[in-house]
C-alpha cells in the first residue's frame, strides 16, 4: 500500500482537531447547534489553514444523524462513515483552477436543483473560487442568492479581493488567520509521537517557522526531512537540511558589526558564502537576528513566535549590549540592501557594502564630548535619520 502523506493522514475529521482556527470553529458550532447554518459561505485566508477542512467538516455535519452536544459529527452514524472513506455523495467538490467556465457553473445550477441522493444536504465546496470568469460568477448569482432548501455552497479562496461584490454580499465571509507556530510545533510533537520519530523542540520549531503559518505546508516538509534525517529530526540535522544558518552565526556576526569590527565580518561573511550560502539568504537572515535583538527590548513576549525556547533568554540578554540607535539604523540599511539585490548582478558586493556601512554606525553614532565645555558648548546629538548618519562619513 503506497505510503500517505501526513497532510492527508491526519488531516481533521471533526471542529475539535481543527487547529488554529478557535472564532470559526465556535462560529460553525454555534450555527449548527442553533439550525442556523446559512445557504452560502465564504472562507478565506492564507493556504493550508484549514480552509477546505472546515467545509468538509461542516458538510459532515450537516447531514449527521447525531450530532454531539459540542457540534460535532458523531463520526459514527452511516452518513459520517460515508464521508470519512470518501464515498459520499451528497458532497461534491469542484477545483475552480480548472473548472472555471459558465458550462461548469451551469452544470451546477442545474444539478443543485435534484433533492440528494442521501442525507438531508447537498453541500458544493468550490475551491480556489478566485479563478471563476466574470460569466462565471454572473451565471451563479441567482442560484447562490436563491438556492433551493437542500443544498449549501461553500466558497473557498485565498484571494478575497477577486471575489466581486456582488459574490461577497450574498455569503456569510470566514477569515481564517495563518496558524502560530506554537500550535503548530504542538501538532508536529503529537504527528511525531504517534509515528515513533524522535523529534527536538527547537528542530520541529524550525519546521513550523520555515512553513510562515501554514499548516499544511509544515506537514509537507516535515515528512521530506523525517525521510532525508531517518527519522531523527534533531536541531543540527534540521539546520542542514534547510540549509540555514544558525542563530550563533548572527550573533557572531552582529556581535562583529557592533564593536566596528568590519574586517572580521567580511572574513566571517566569505566563510558563509564559501560553504554555499547565498548572500541575500544571509543578508535576510541577519535582517532578521537583528529584528530579535529589538524585540528583546522592548517586547520580549513576543520572540515565542519567532525563536526557538533554546535562544529567547539569549536574546533578552544580549539585547542589552546593543543600542536602539544602532539597531535601528542597522536594519534601515539591511532593507536598503534587500531592495538593491532584486535588480543587482553582484549580490555578494551588495551584502558587503551594507556590512561595511552597519559595521561604521558605531562610530557614527557615539556622542562626542569635546575636552573643554563651554556654556556655549554642548554635546553633539545622536543622528536621527539614516541621512543624517551617511552625512557623518
Amino acid at each position: 500500500m503506497a505510503p500517505v502523506a501526513s497532510a492527508r493522514k491526519y488531516r481533521p475529521g471533526t471542529f475539535a482537531e481543527v487547529v488554529g482556527q478557535p472564532f470559526i470553529v465556535q462560529t460553525l458550532r454555534n450555527a449548527l447547534l442553533l439550525g442556523k447554518v446559512t445557504h452560502a459561505y465564504l472562507f478565506f485566508g492564507p493556504r493550508g489553514v484549514g480552509k477546505t477542512t472546515c467545509a468538509r467538516i461542516l458538510a459532515k455535519a450537516v447531514n449527521c444523524e447525531h450530532l454531539t452536544p459540542t457540534g460535532d459529527p458523531c463520526e459514527q452514524c452511516h452518513s459520517c462513515r460515508r464521508f470519512a472513506e470518501g464515498r459520499a455523495l451528497n458532497l461534491i467538490e469542484l477545483d475552480a483552477a480548472s473548472h472555471n467556465s459558465v458550462e461548469d457553473i451551469r452544470l451546477i445550477t442545474e444539478q443543485v436543483q435534484l433533492t440528494p441522493p442521501e442525507g438531508r444536504y447537498k453541500v458544493y465546496i468550490i475551491d480556489e473560487a478566485h479563478m471563476l470568469t466574470v460569466s462565471a460568477f454572473n451565471a451563479f448569482l441567482k442560484t447562490l442568492e436563491e438556492p433551493p432548501p437542500h443544498a449549501i455552497f461553500i466558497l473557498a479562496t485565498t484571494e478575497k479581493h477577486k471575489i466581486p461584490a456582488t459574490i461577497l454580499s450574498r455569503c456569510q465571509r470566514f477569515d481564517f488567520r495563518r496558524i502560530s507556530t506554537q500550535e503548530i510545533v504542538k501538532r508536529l510533537m503529537h504527528i511525531a509521537q504517534t509515528e515513533g520519530i524522535e523529534a527536538e523542540p527547537d528542530a520541529l520549531f524550525l519546521i513550523a517557522a520555515r512553513a510562515e503559518g501554514g499548516l499544511r505546508d509544515a506537514l509537507s516538509l516535515f515528512d521530506q526531512l523525517s525521510s532525508r534525517t531517518g527519522g531523527h529530526l534533531t536541531y543540527h540535522a534540521i539546520l542542514e537540511a534547510l540549509e540555514t544558518l544558525d542563530y550563533d552565526a548572527y550573533f557572531k556576526l552582529s556581535g562583529l558589526l557592533q564593536k566596528w569590527q568590519a574586517e572580521k565580518a567580511l572574513e566571517v561573511f566569505h566563510s558563509y558564502t564559501k560553504a554555499g550560502y547565498d548572500p541575500s539568504t544571509l543578508l535576510q537572515g541577519l535582517l532578521e537576528h537583528l529584528r530579535y535583538l529589538l524585540l528583546a527590548k522592548y517586547q520580549p513576549h513576543a520572540l515565542g513566535e519567532s525563536v526557538p525556547p533554546h535562544y529567547r533568554q539569549r536574546y533578552i540578554e544580549e539585547s542589552t549590549e546593543y543600542a536602539e540607535a544602532f539597531l535601528l539604523h542597522a536594519i534601515d540599511l539591511l532593507l536598503e540592501g534587500e531592495r538593491r539585490l532584486l535588480y543587482s548582478r553582484a549580490p555578494e558586493l551588495v551584502v558587503e557594502t551594507v556590512l561595511l556601512k552597519i559595521a561604521l554606525l558605531p562610530q557614527a553614532l557615539r556622542l562626542e564630548t569635546p575636552a573643554v565645555l563651554s556654556p556655549s558648548t554642548t554635546r553633539t546629538s545622536v543622528p536621527r535619520t539614516l541621512e543624517e548618519v551617511k552625512k557623518k562619513f
